[in-house]
């Protein structure tokens, strides 16, 4: 298990592997990882690529600042109500990337149009209702559209995914960014047909039994 160093260090890492790859800009976007006394959060309005492991403040899981000199991000609110509702979750990553905010501005579930994305989130991806920047209205709708699921459209916004550790957060991000491109691929192509519910949850099944190293 990482120490609270480490998982600053690996915050970082994350926040400009994300710039790198466009699924932020800018200072938009954040994460954040669960430690023994609450989280650690990217700070607010602040340069990736100036960061230092110190300018990550520490909150408790009902925001209040435990340690830490710099403003944490105004989404804190929006972390702590996710770990709160799911202590399965570990990392939580909130990203602008351009198809997926695409996909959040319809206000509608992701459709799950390929066996991977079926894989990967069991089916449709939630669409979370619209509500302010940084506000508890807005946590409330996103962690309860969450759910137990692993990711969440942010209508008009963007997305968050969830993860085991920020890596496995990380991952899901990209890969929520290729699946609303194909589903944009596919509508500008004439159309698609989803795969149904069941067929998503047999996939997701088989695949689970035999994919991968056992």
């Amino acid at each position: 298990m990482m120490n609270e160093s480490e998982l600053r260090k690996e915050i970082i890492r994350t926040a400009l592997d994300m710039h790198t790859g466009g699924l932020v800009q800018g200072t938009g976007g954040n994460f954040s990882v669960r430690c023994a006394e609450g989280f650690i959060i990217t700070p607010s309005g602040m340069d990736y690529a100036l960061l230092e492991p110190e300018d990550l403040p520490k909150l408790s899981l009902d925001c209040t600042v435990i340690e830490g000199r710099r403003t944490p991000s105004v989404e804190s609110a929006l972390h702590a109500a996710v770990y709160r509702r799911r202590p399965d979750v570990n990392a939580v990553a909130h990203t602008h990337s351009l198809y997926a905010t695409a996909a959040s501005a319809l206000r509608a579930p992701l459709p799950c149009l390929t066996d991977n994305q079926a894989v990967m989130f069991g089916g449709d991806v939630s669409a979370a209702p619209h509500a302010p920047i940084g506000t508890p209205e807005l946590a409330e709708n996103v962690s309860r559209a969450l759910a137990g699921g692993a990711a969440v459209l942010m209508a008009n916004h963007g997305a968050l995914c969830v993860g085991r550790d920020l890596r496995q957060a990380a991952e899901r991000c990209r890969m929520l960014e290729i699946f609303a491109k194909i589903f944009f691929t596919a509508s500008s192509a004439g159309g698609w047909t989803a795969l149904s519910g069941e067929e998503a949850a047999k996939e997701a099944a088989d695949i689970a039994a035999r994919y991968g190293q056992k």
